[in-house]
């Protein structure tokens, strides 16, 4: 449904209740009247004093000059995301006008309701003359879960180097990581793998979901891979039992893992998003960041570039510095490639734009949408609808080189666990032709 020009500001500033925010963007929930433009919605604004978002700082060469494009989320996803999963699949996203004023004044009503340590780094932009009108995820009287599922696959043995190869070809990239995490004193989801989630095999998949609930708890509902929310609040441990519907009965402990695991399983299962991502995700990152630095490597020159018997770029030479961020135009075009042919081996440029894409997929979460749970309701048809991918924006150049230090890193740290206690993470991905 198109927004008139004046709707949103036609609203109140009240009629917008603060939800969330993150580093670039605050979230608002419509709480007035009852409103067929704005009913079930929420409104994403950006920050003040953030780094503007990578297509922001491309010519679209679309518009004018003196007329603000549309956020960048938006074309992003309407030009590129539509093309790589299916729209049933997506955040229903459009651009409405704000004017300064109100802008303003929903600030000052709000300010107070934002977290202390997000406030010192700058509040709403004011001086935007668009905003991002969305499907509220989250919202309604029901339950929703998000998920971070992270890295889907066991990375192409091809390129990897001899001193890394018998590591990566057998403990997946998350499971490295958390490893390395949960020693320096963070939070991790500790027993998660990926590589679980993403199987064909239900019973991995169920194990999976298991895991994630389980570190839920043990962490107070502070881990990263899964947030629960109820009737559009975030929920602590302590309020689990608010999932459940009040005509279910009284539940334990062991009731509510099994019946929140099998209600979201019957939504993967039913879905063919993890299969998706899984597909993008690994196809998309065929050489690793070990062959995508060879790659950079053998095209920066000279004739013969000094060699890494770790299979990382030599100090100086850093992957992606001085690479142009792709436009929107680069992106579109390199979807059409992506989708029509096999890739060239030796096109830099392609494979750098696949990783950056890549890791768009690792790093997006997945959003799942259902009633309040209670075990004795017969579970329905699958609604694909209730499945949603968010968190879809393209990553910088810039960040090629952290990723490829960090790897780097994460493999050093795991070669110092014995070989007997290494993680062995299955990968039963099988093409479907």
């Amino acid at each position: 449904m198109a927004v008139s020009i004046s709707s949103v500001t036609a609203t109140l500033p009240s009629h917008w209740k603060y939800v969330s925010e993150g580093g670039a963007t605050i979230v608002f929930s419509y709480v007035g009247p009852p409103n067929l433009s704005f009913d079930g919605m929420v409104l994403r604004l950006r920050k003040s004093g953030v780094q503007t978002p990578v297509l922001e700082k491309q010519a679209f060469g679309t518009v004018a000059e003196e007329e603000e494009p549309d956020d960048s989320s938006i074309v992003f996803q309407e030009t590129c995301m539509k093309r790589l999963i299916p729209s049933v699949h997506l955040p229903k996203l459009q651009s409405v006008p704000v004017d300064k004023a109100w802008l303003e004044e929903l600030s000052r009503l709000h300010e107070p309701d934002r977290p202390l340590q997000r406030t010192v780094s700058g509040g709403i932009d004011t001086m935007k003359g668009k905003a991002v009108l969305a499907t509220d995820l989250v919202g309604g009287s029901g339950l929703a879960i998000e998920i971070k599922p992270k890295w889907s696959f066991l990375p192409n043995k091809t390129y990897l180097s001899a001193a890394n190869y018998s590591i990566k070809a057998t403990t997946c990239r998350f499971c490295m990581h958390s490893h390395m995490r949960s020693r320096d004193g963070e939070t991790v989801s500790l027993g998660y793998c990926p590589l679980d989630l993403f199987s064909s095999n239900r019973g991995r998949m169920k194990q999976a979901v298991y895991s994630l609930y389980d570190n839920w708890l043990q962490s107070d509902g502070t881990v990263n891979n899964l947030k629960i929310f109820v009737k559009g609040t975030k929920i602590g441990v302590d309020q689990r039992f608010s999932m459940f519907s009040s005509e279910a009965y009284e539940e334990s402990d062991e009731n509510v893992r099994e019946t929140f695991s099998e209600a979201i399983l019957a939504l993967l299962v039913g879905t063919p998003v993890l299969r998706i991502l899984n597909k993008l995700q690994r196809t998309l990152d065929s050489l690793d960041i070990e062959g995508l630095s060879l790659l950079w490597r053998e095209a920066q020159g000279p004739a013969n570039p000094p060699q890494s018997t770790n299979g990382y770029t030599p100090l100086g030479r850093a992957i992606g510095v001085g690479g142009p961020n792709p436009s929107l135009a680069d992106w579109s075009a390199f979807i059409d490639e992506y989708l029509t042919r096999p890739p060239n081996l030796e096109d830099l440029r392609y494979h750098l734009l696949a990783y950056l894409l890549s890791a768009t997929f690792k790093d997006c979460s997945i959003m799942i949408r259902m009633d309040l749970l209670d075990p004795r309701r017969p579970q329905g048809e699958v609604d694909p609808s209730k499945v949603t991918v968010i968190d879809l924006d393209p990553k910088s150049m810039a960040r090629l080189a952290k990723w490829e230090k960090l790897d780097e890193i994460i493999v050093r740290e795991y070669s110092a666990v014995p070989v007997a206690d290494r993680k062995t993470c299955l990968d039963d991905w099988v093409d479907e032709v």
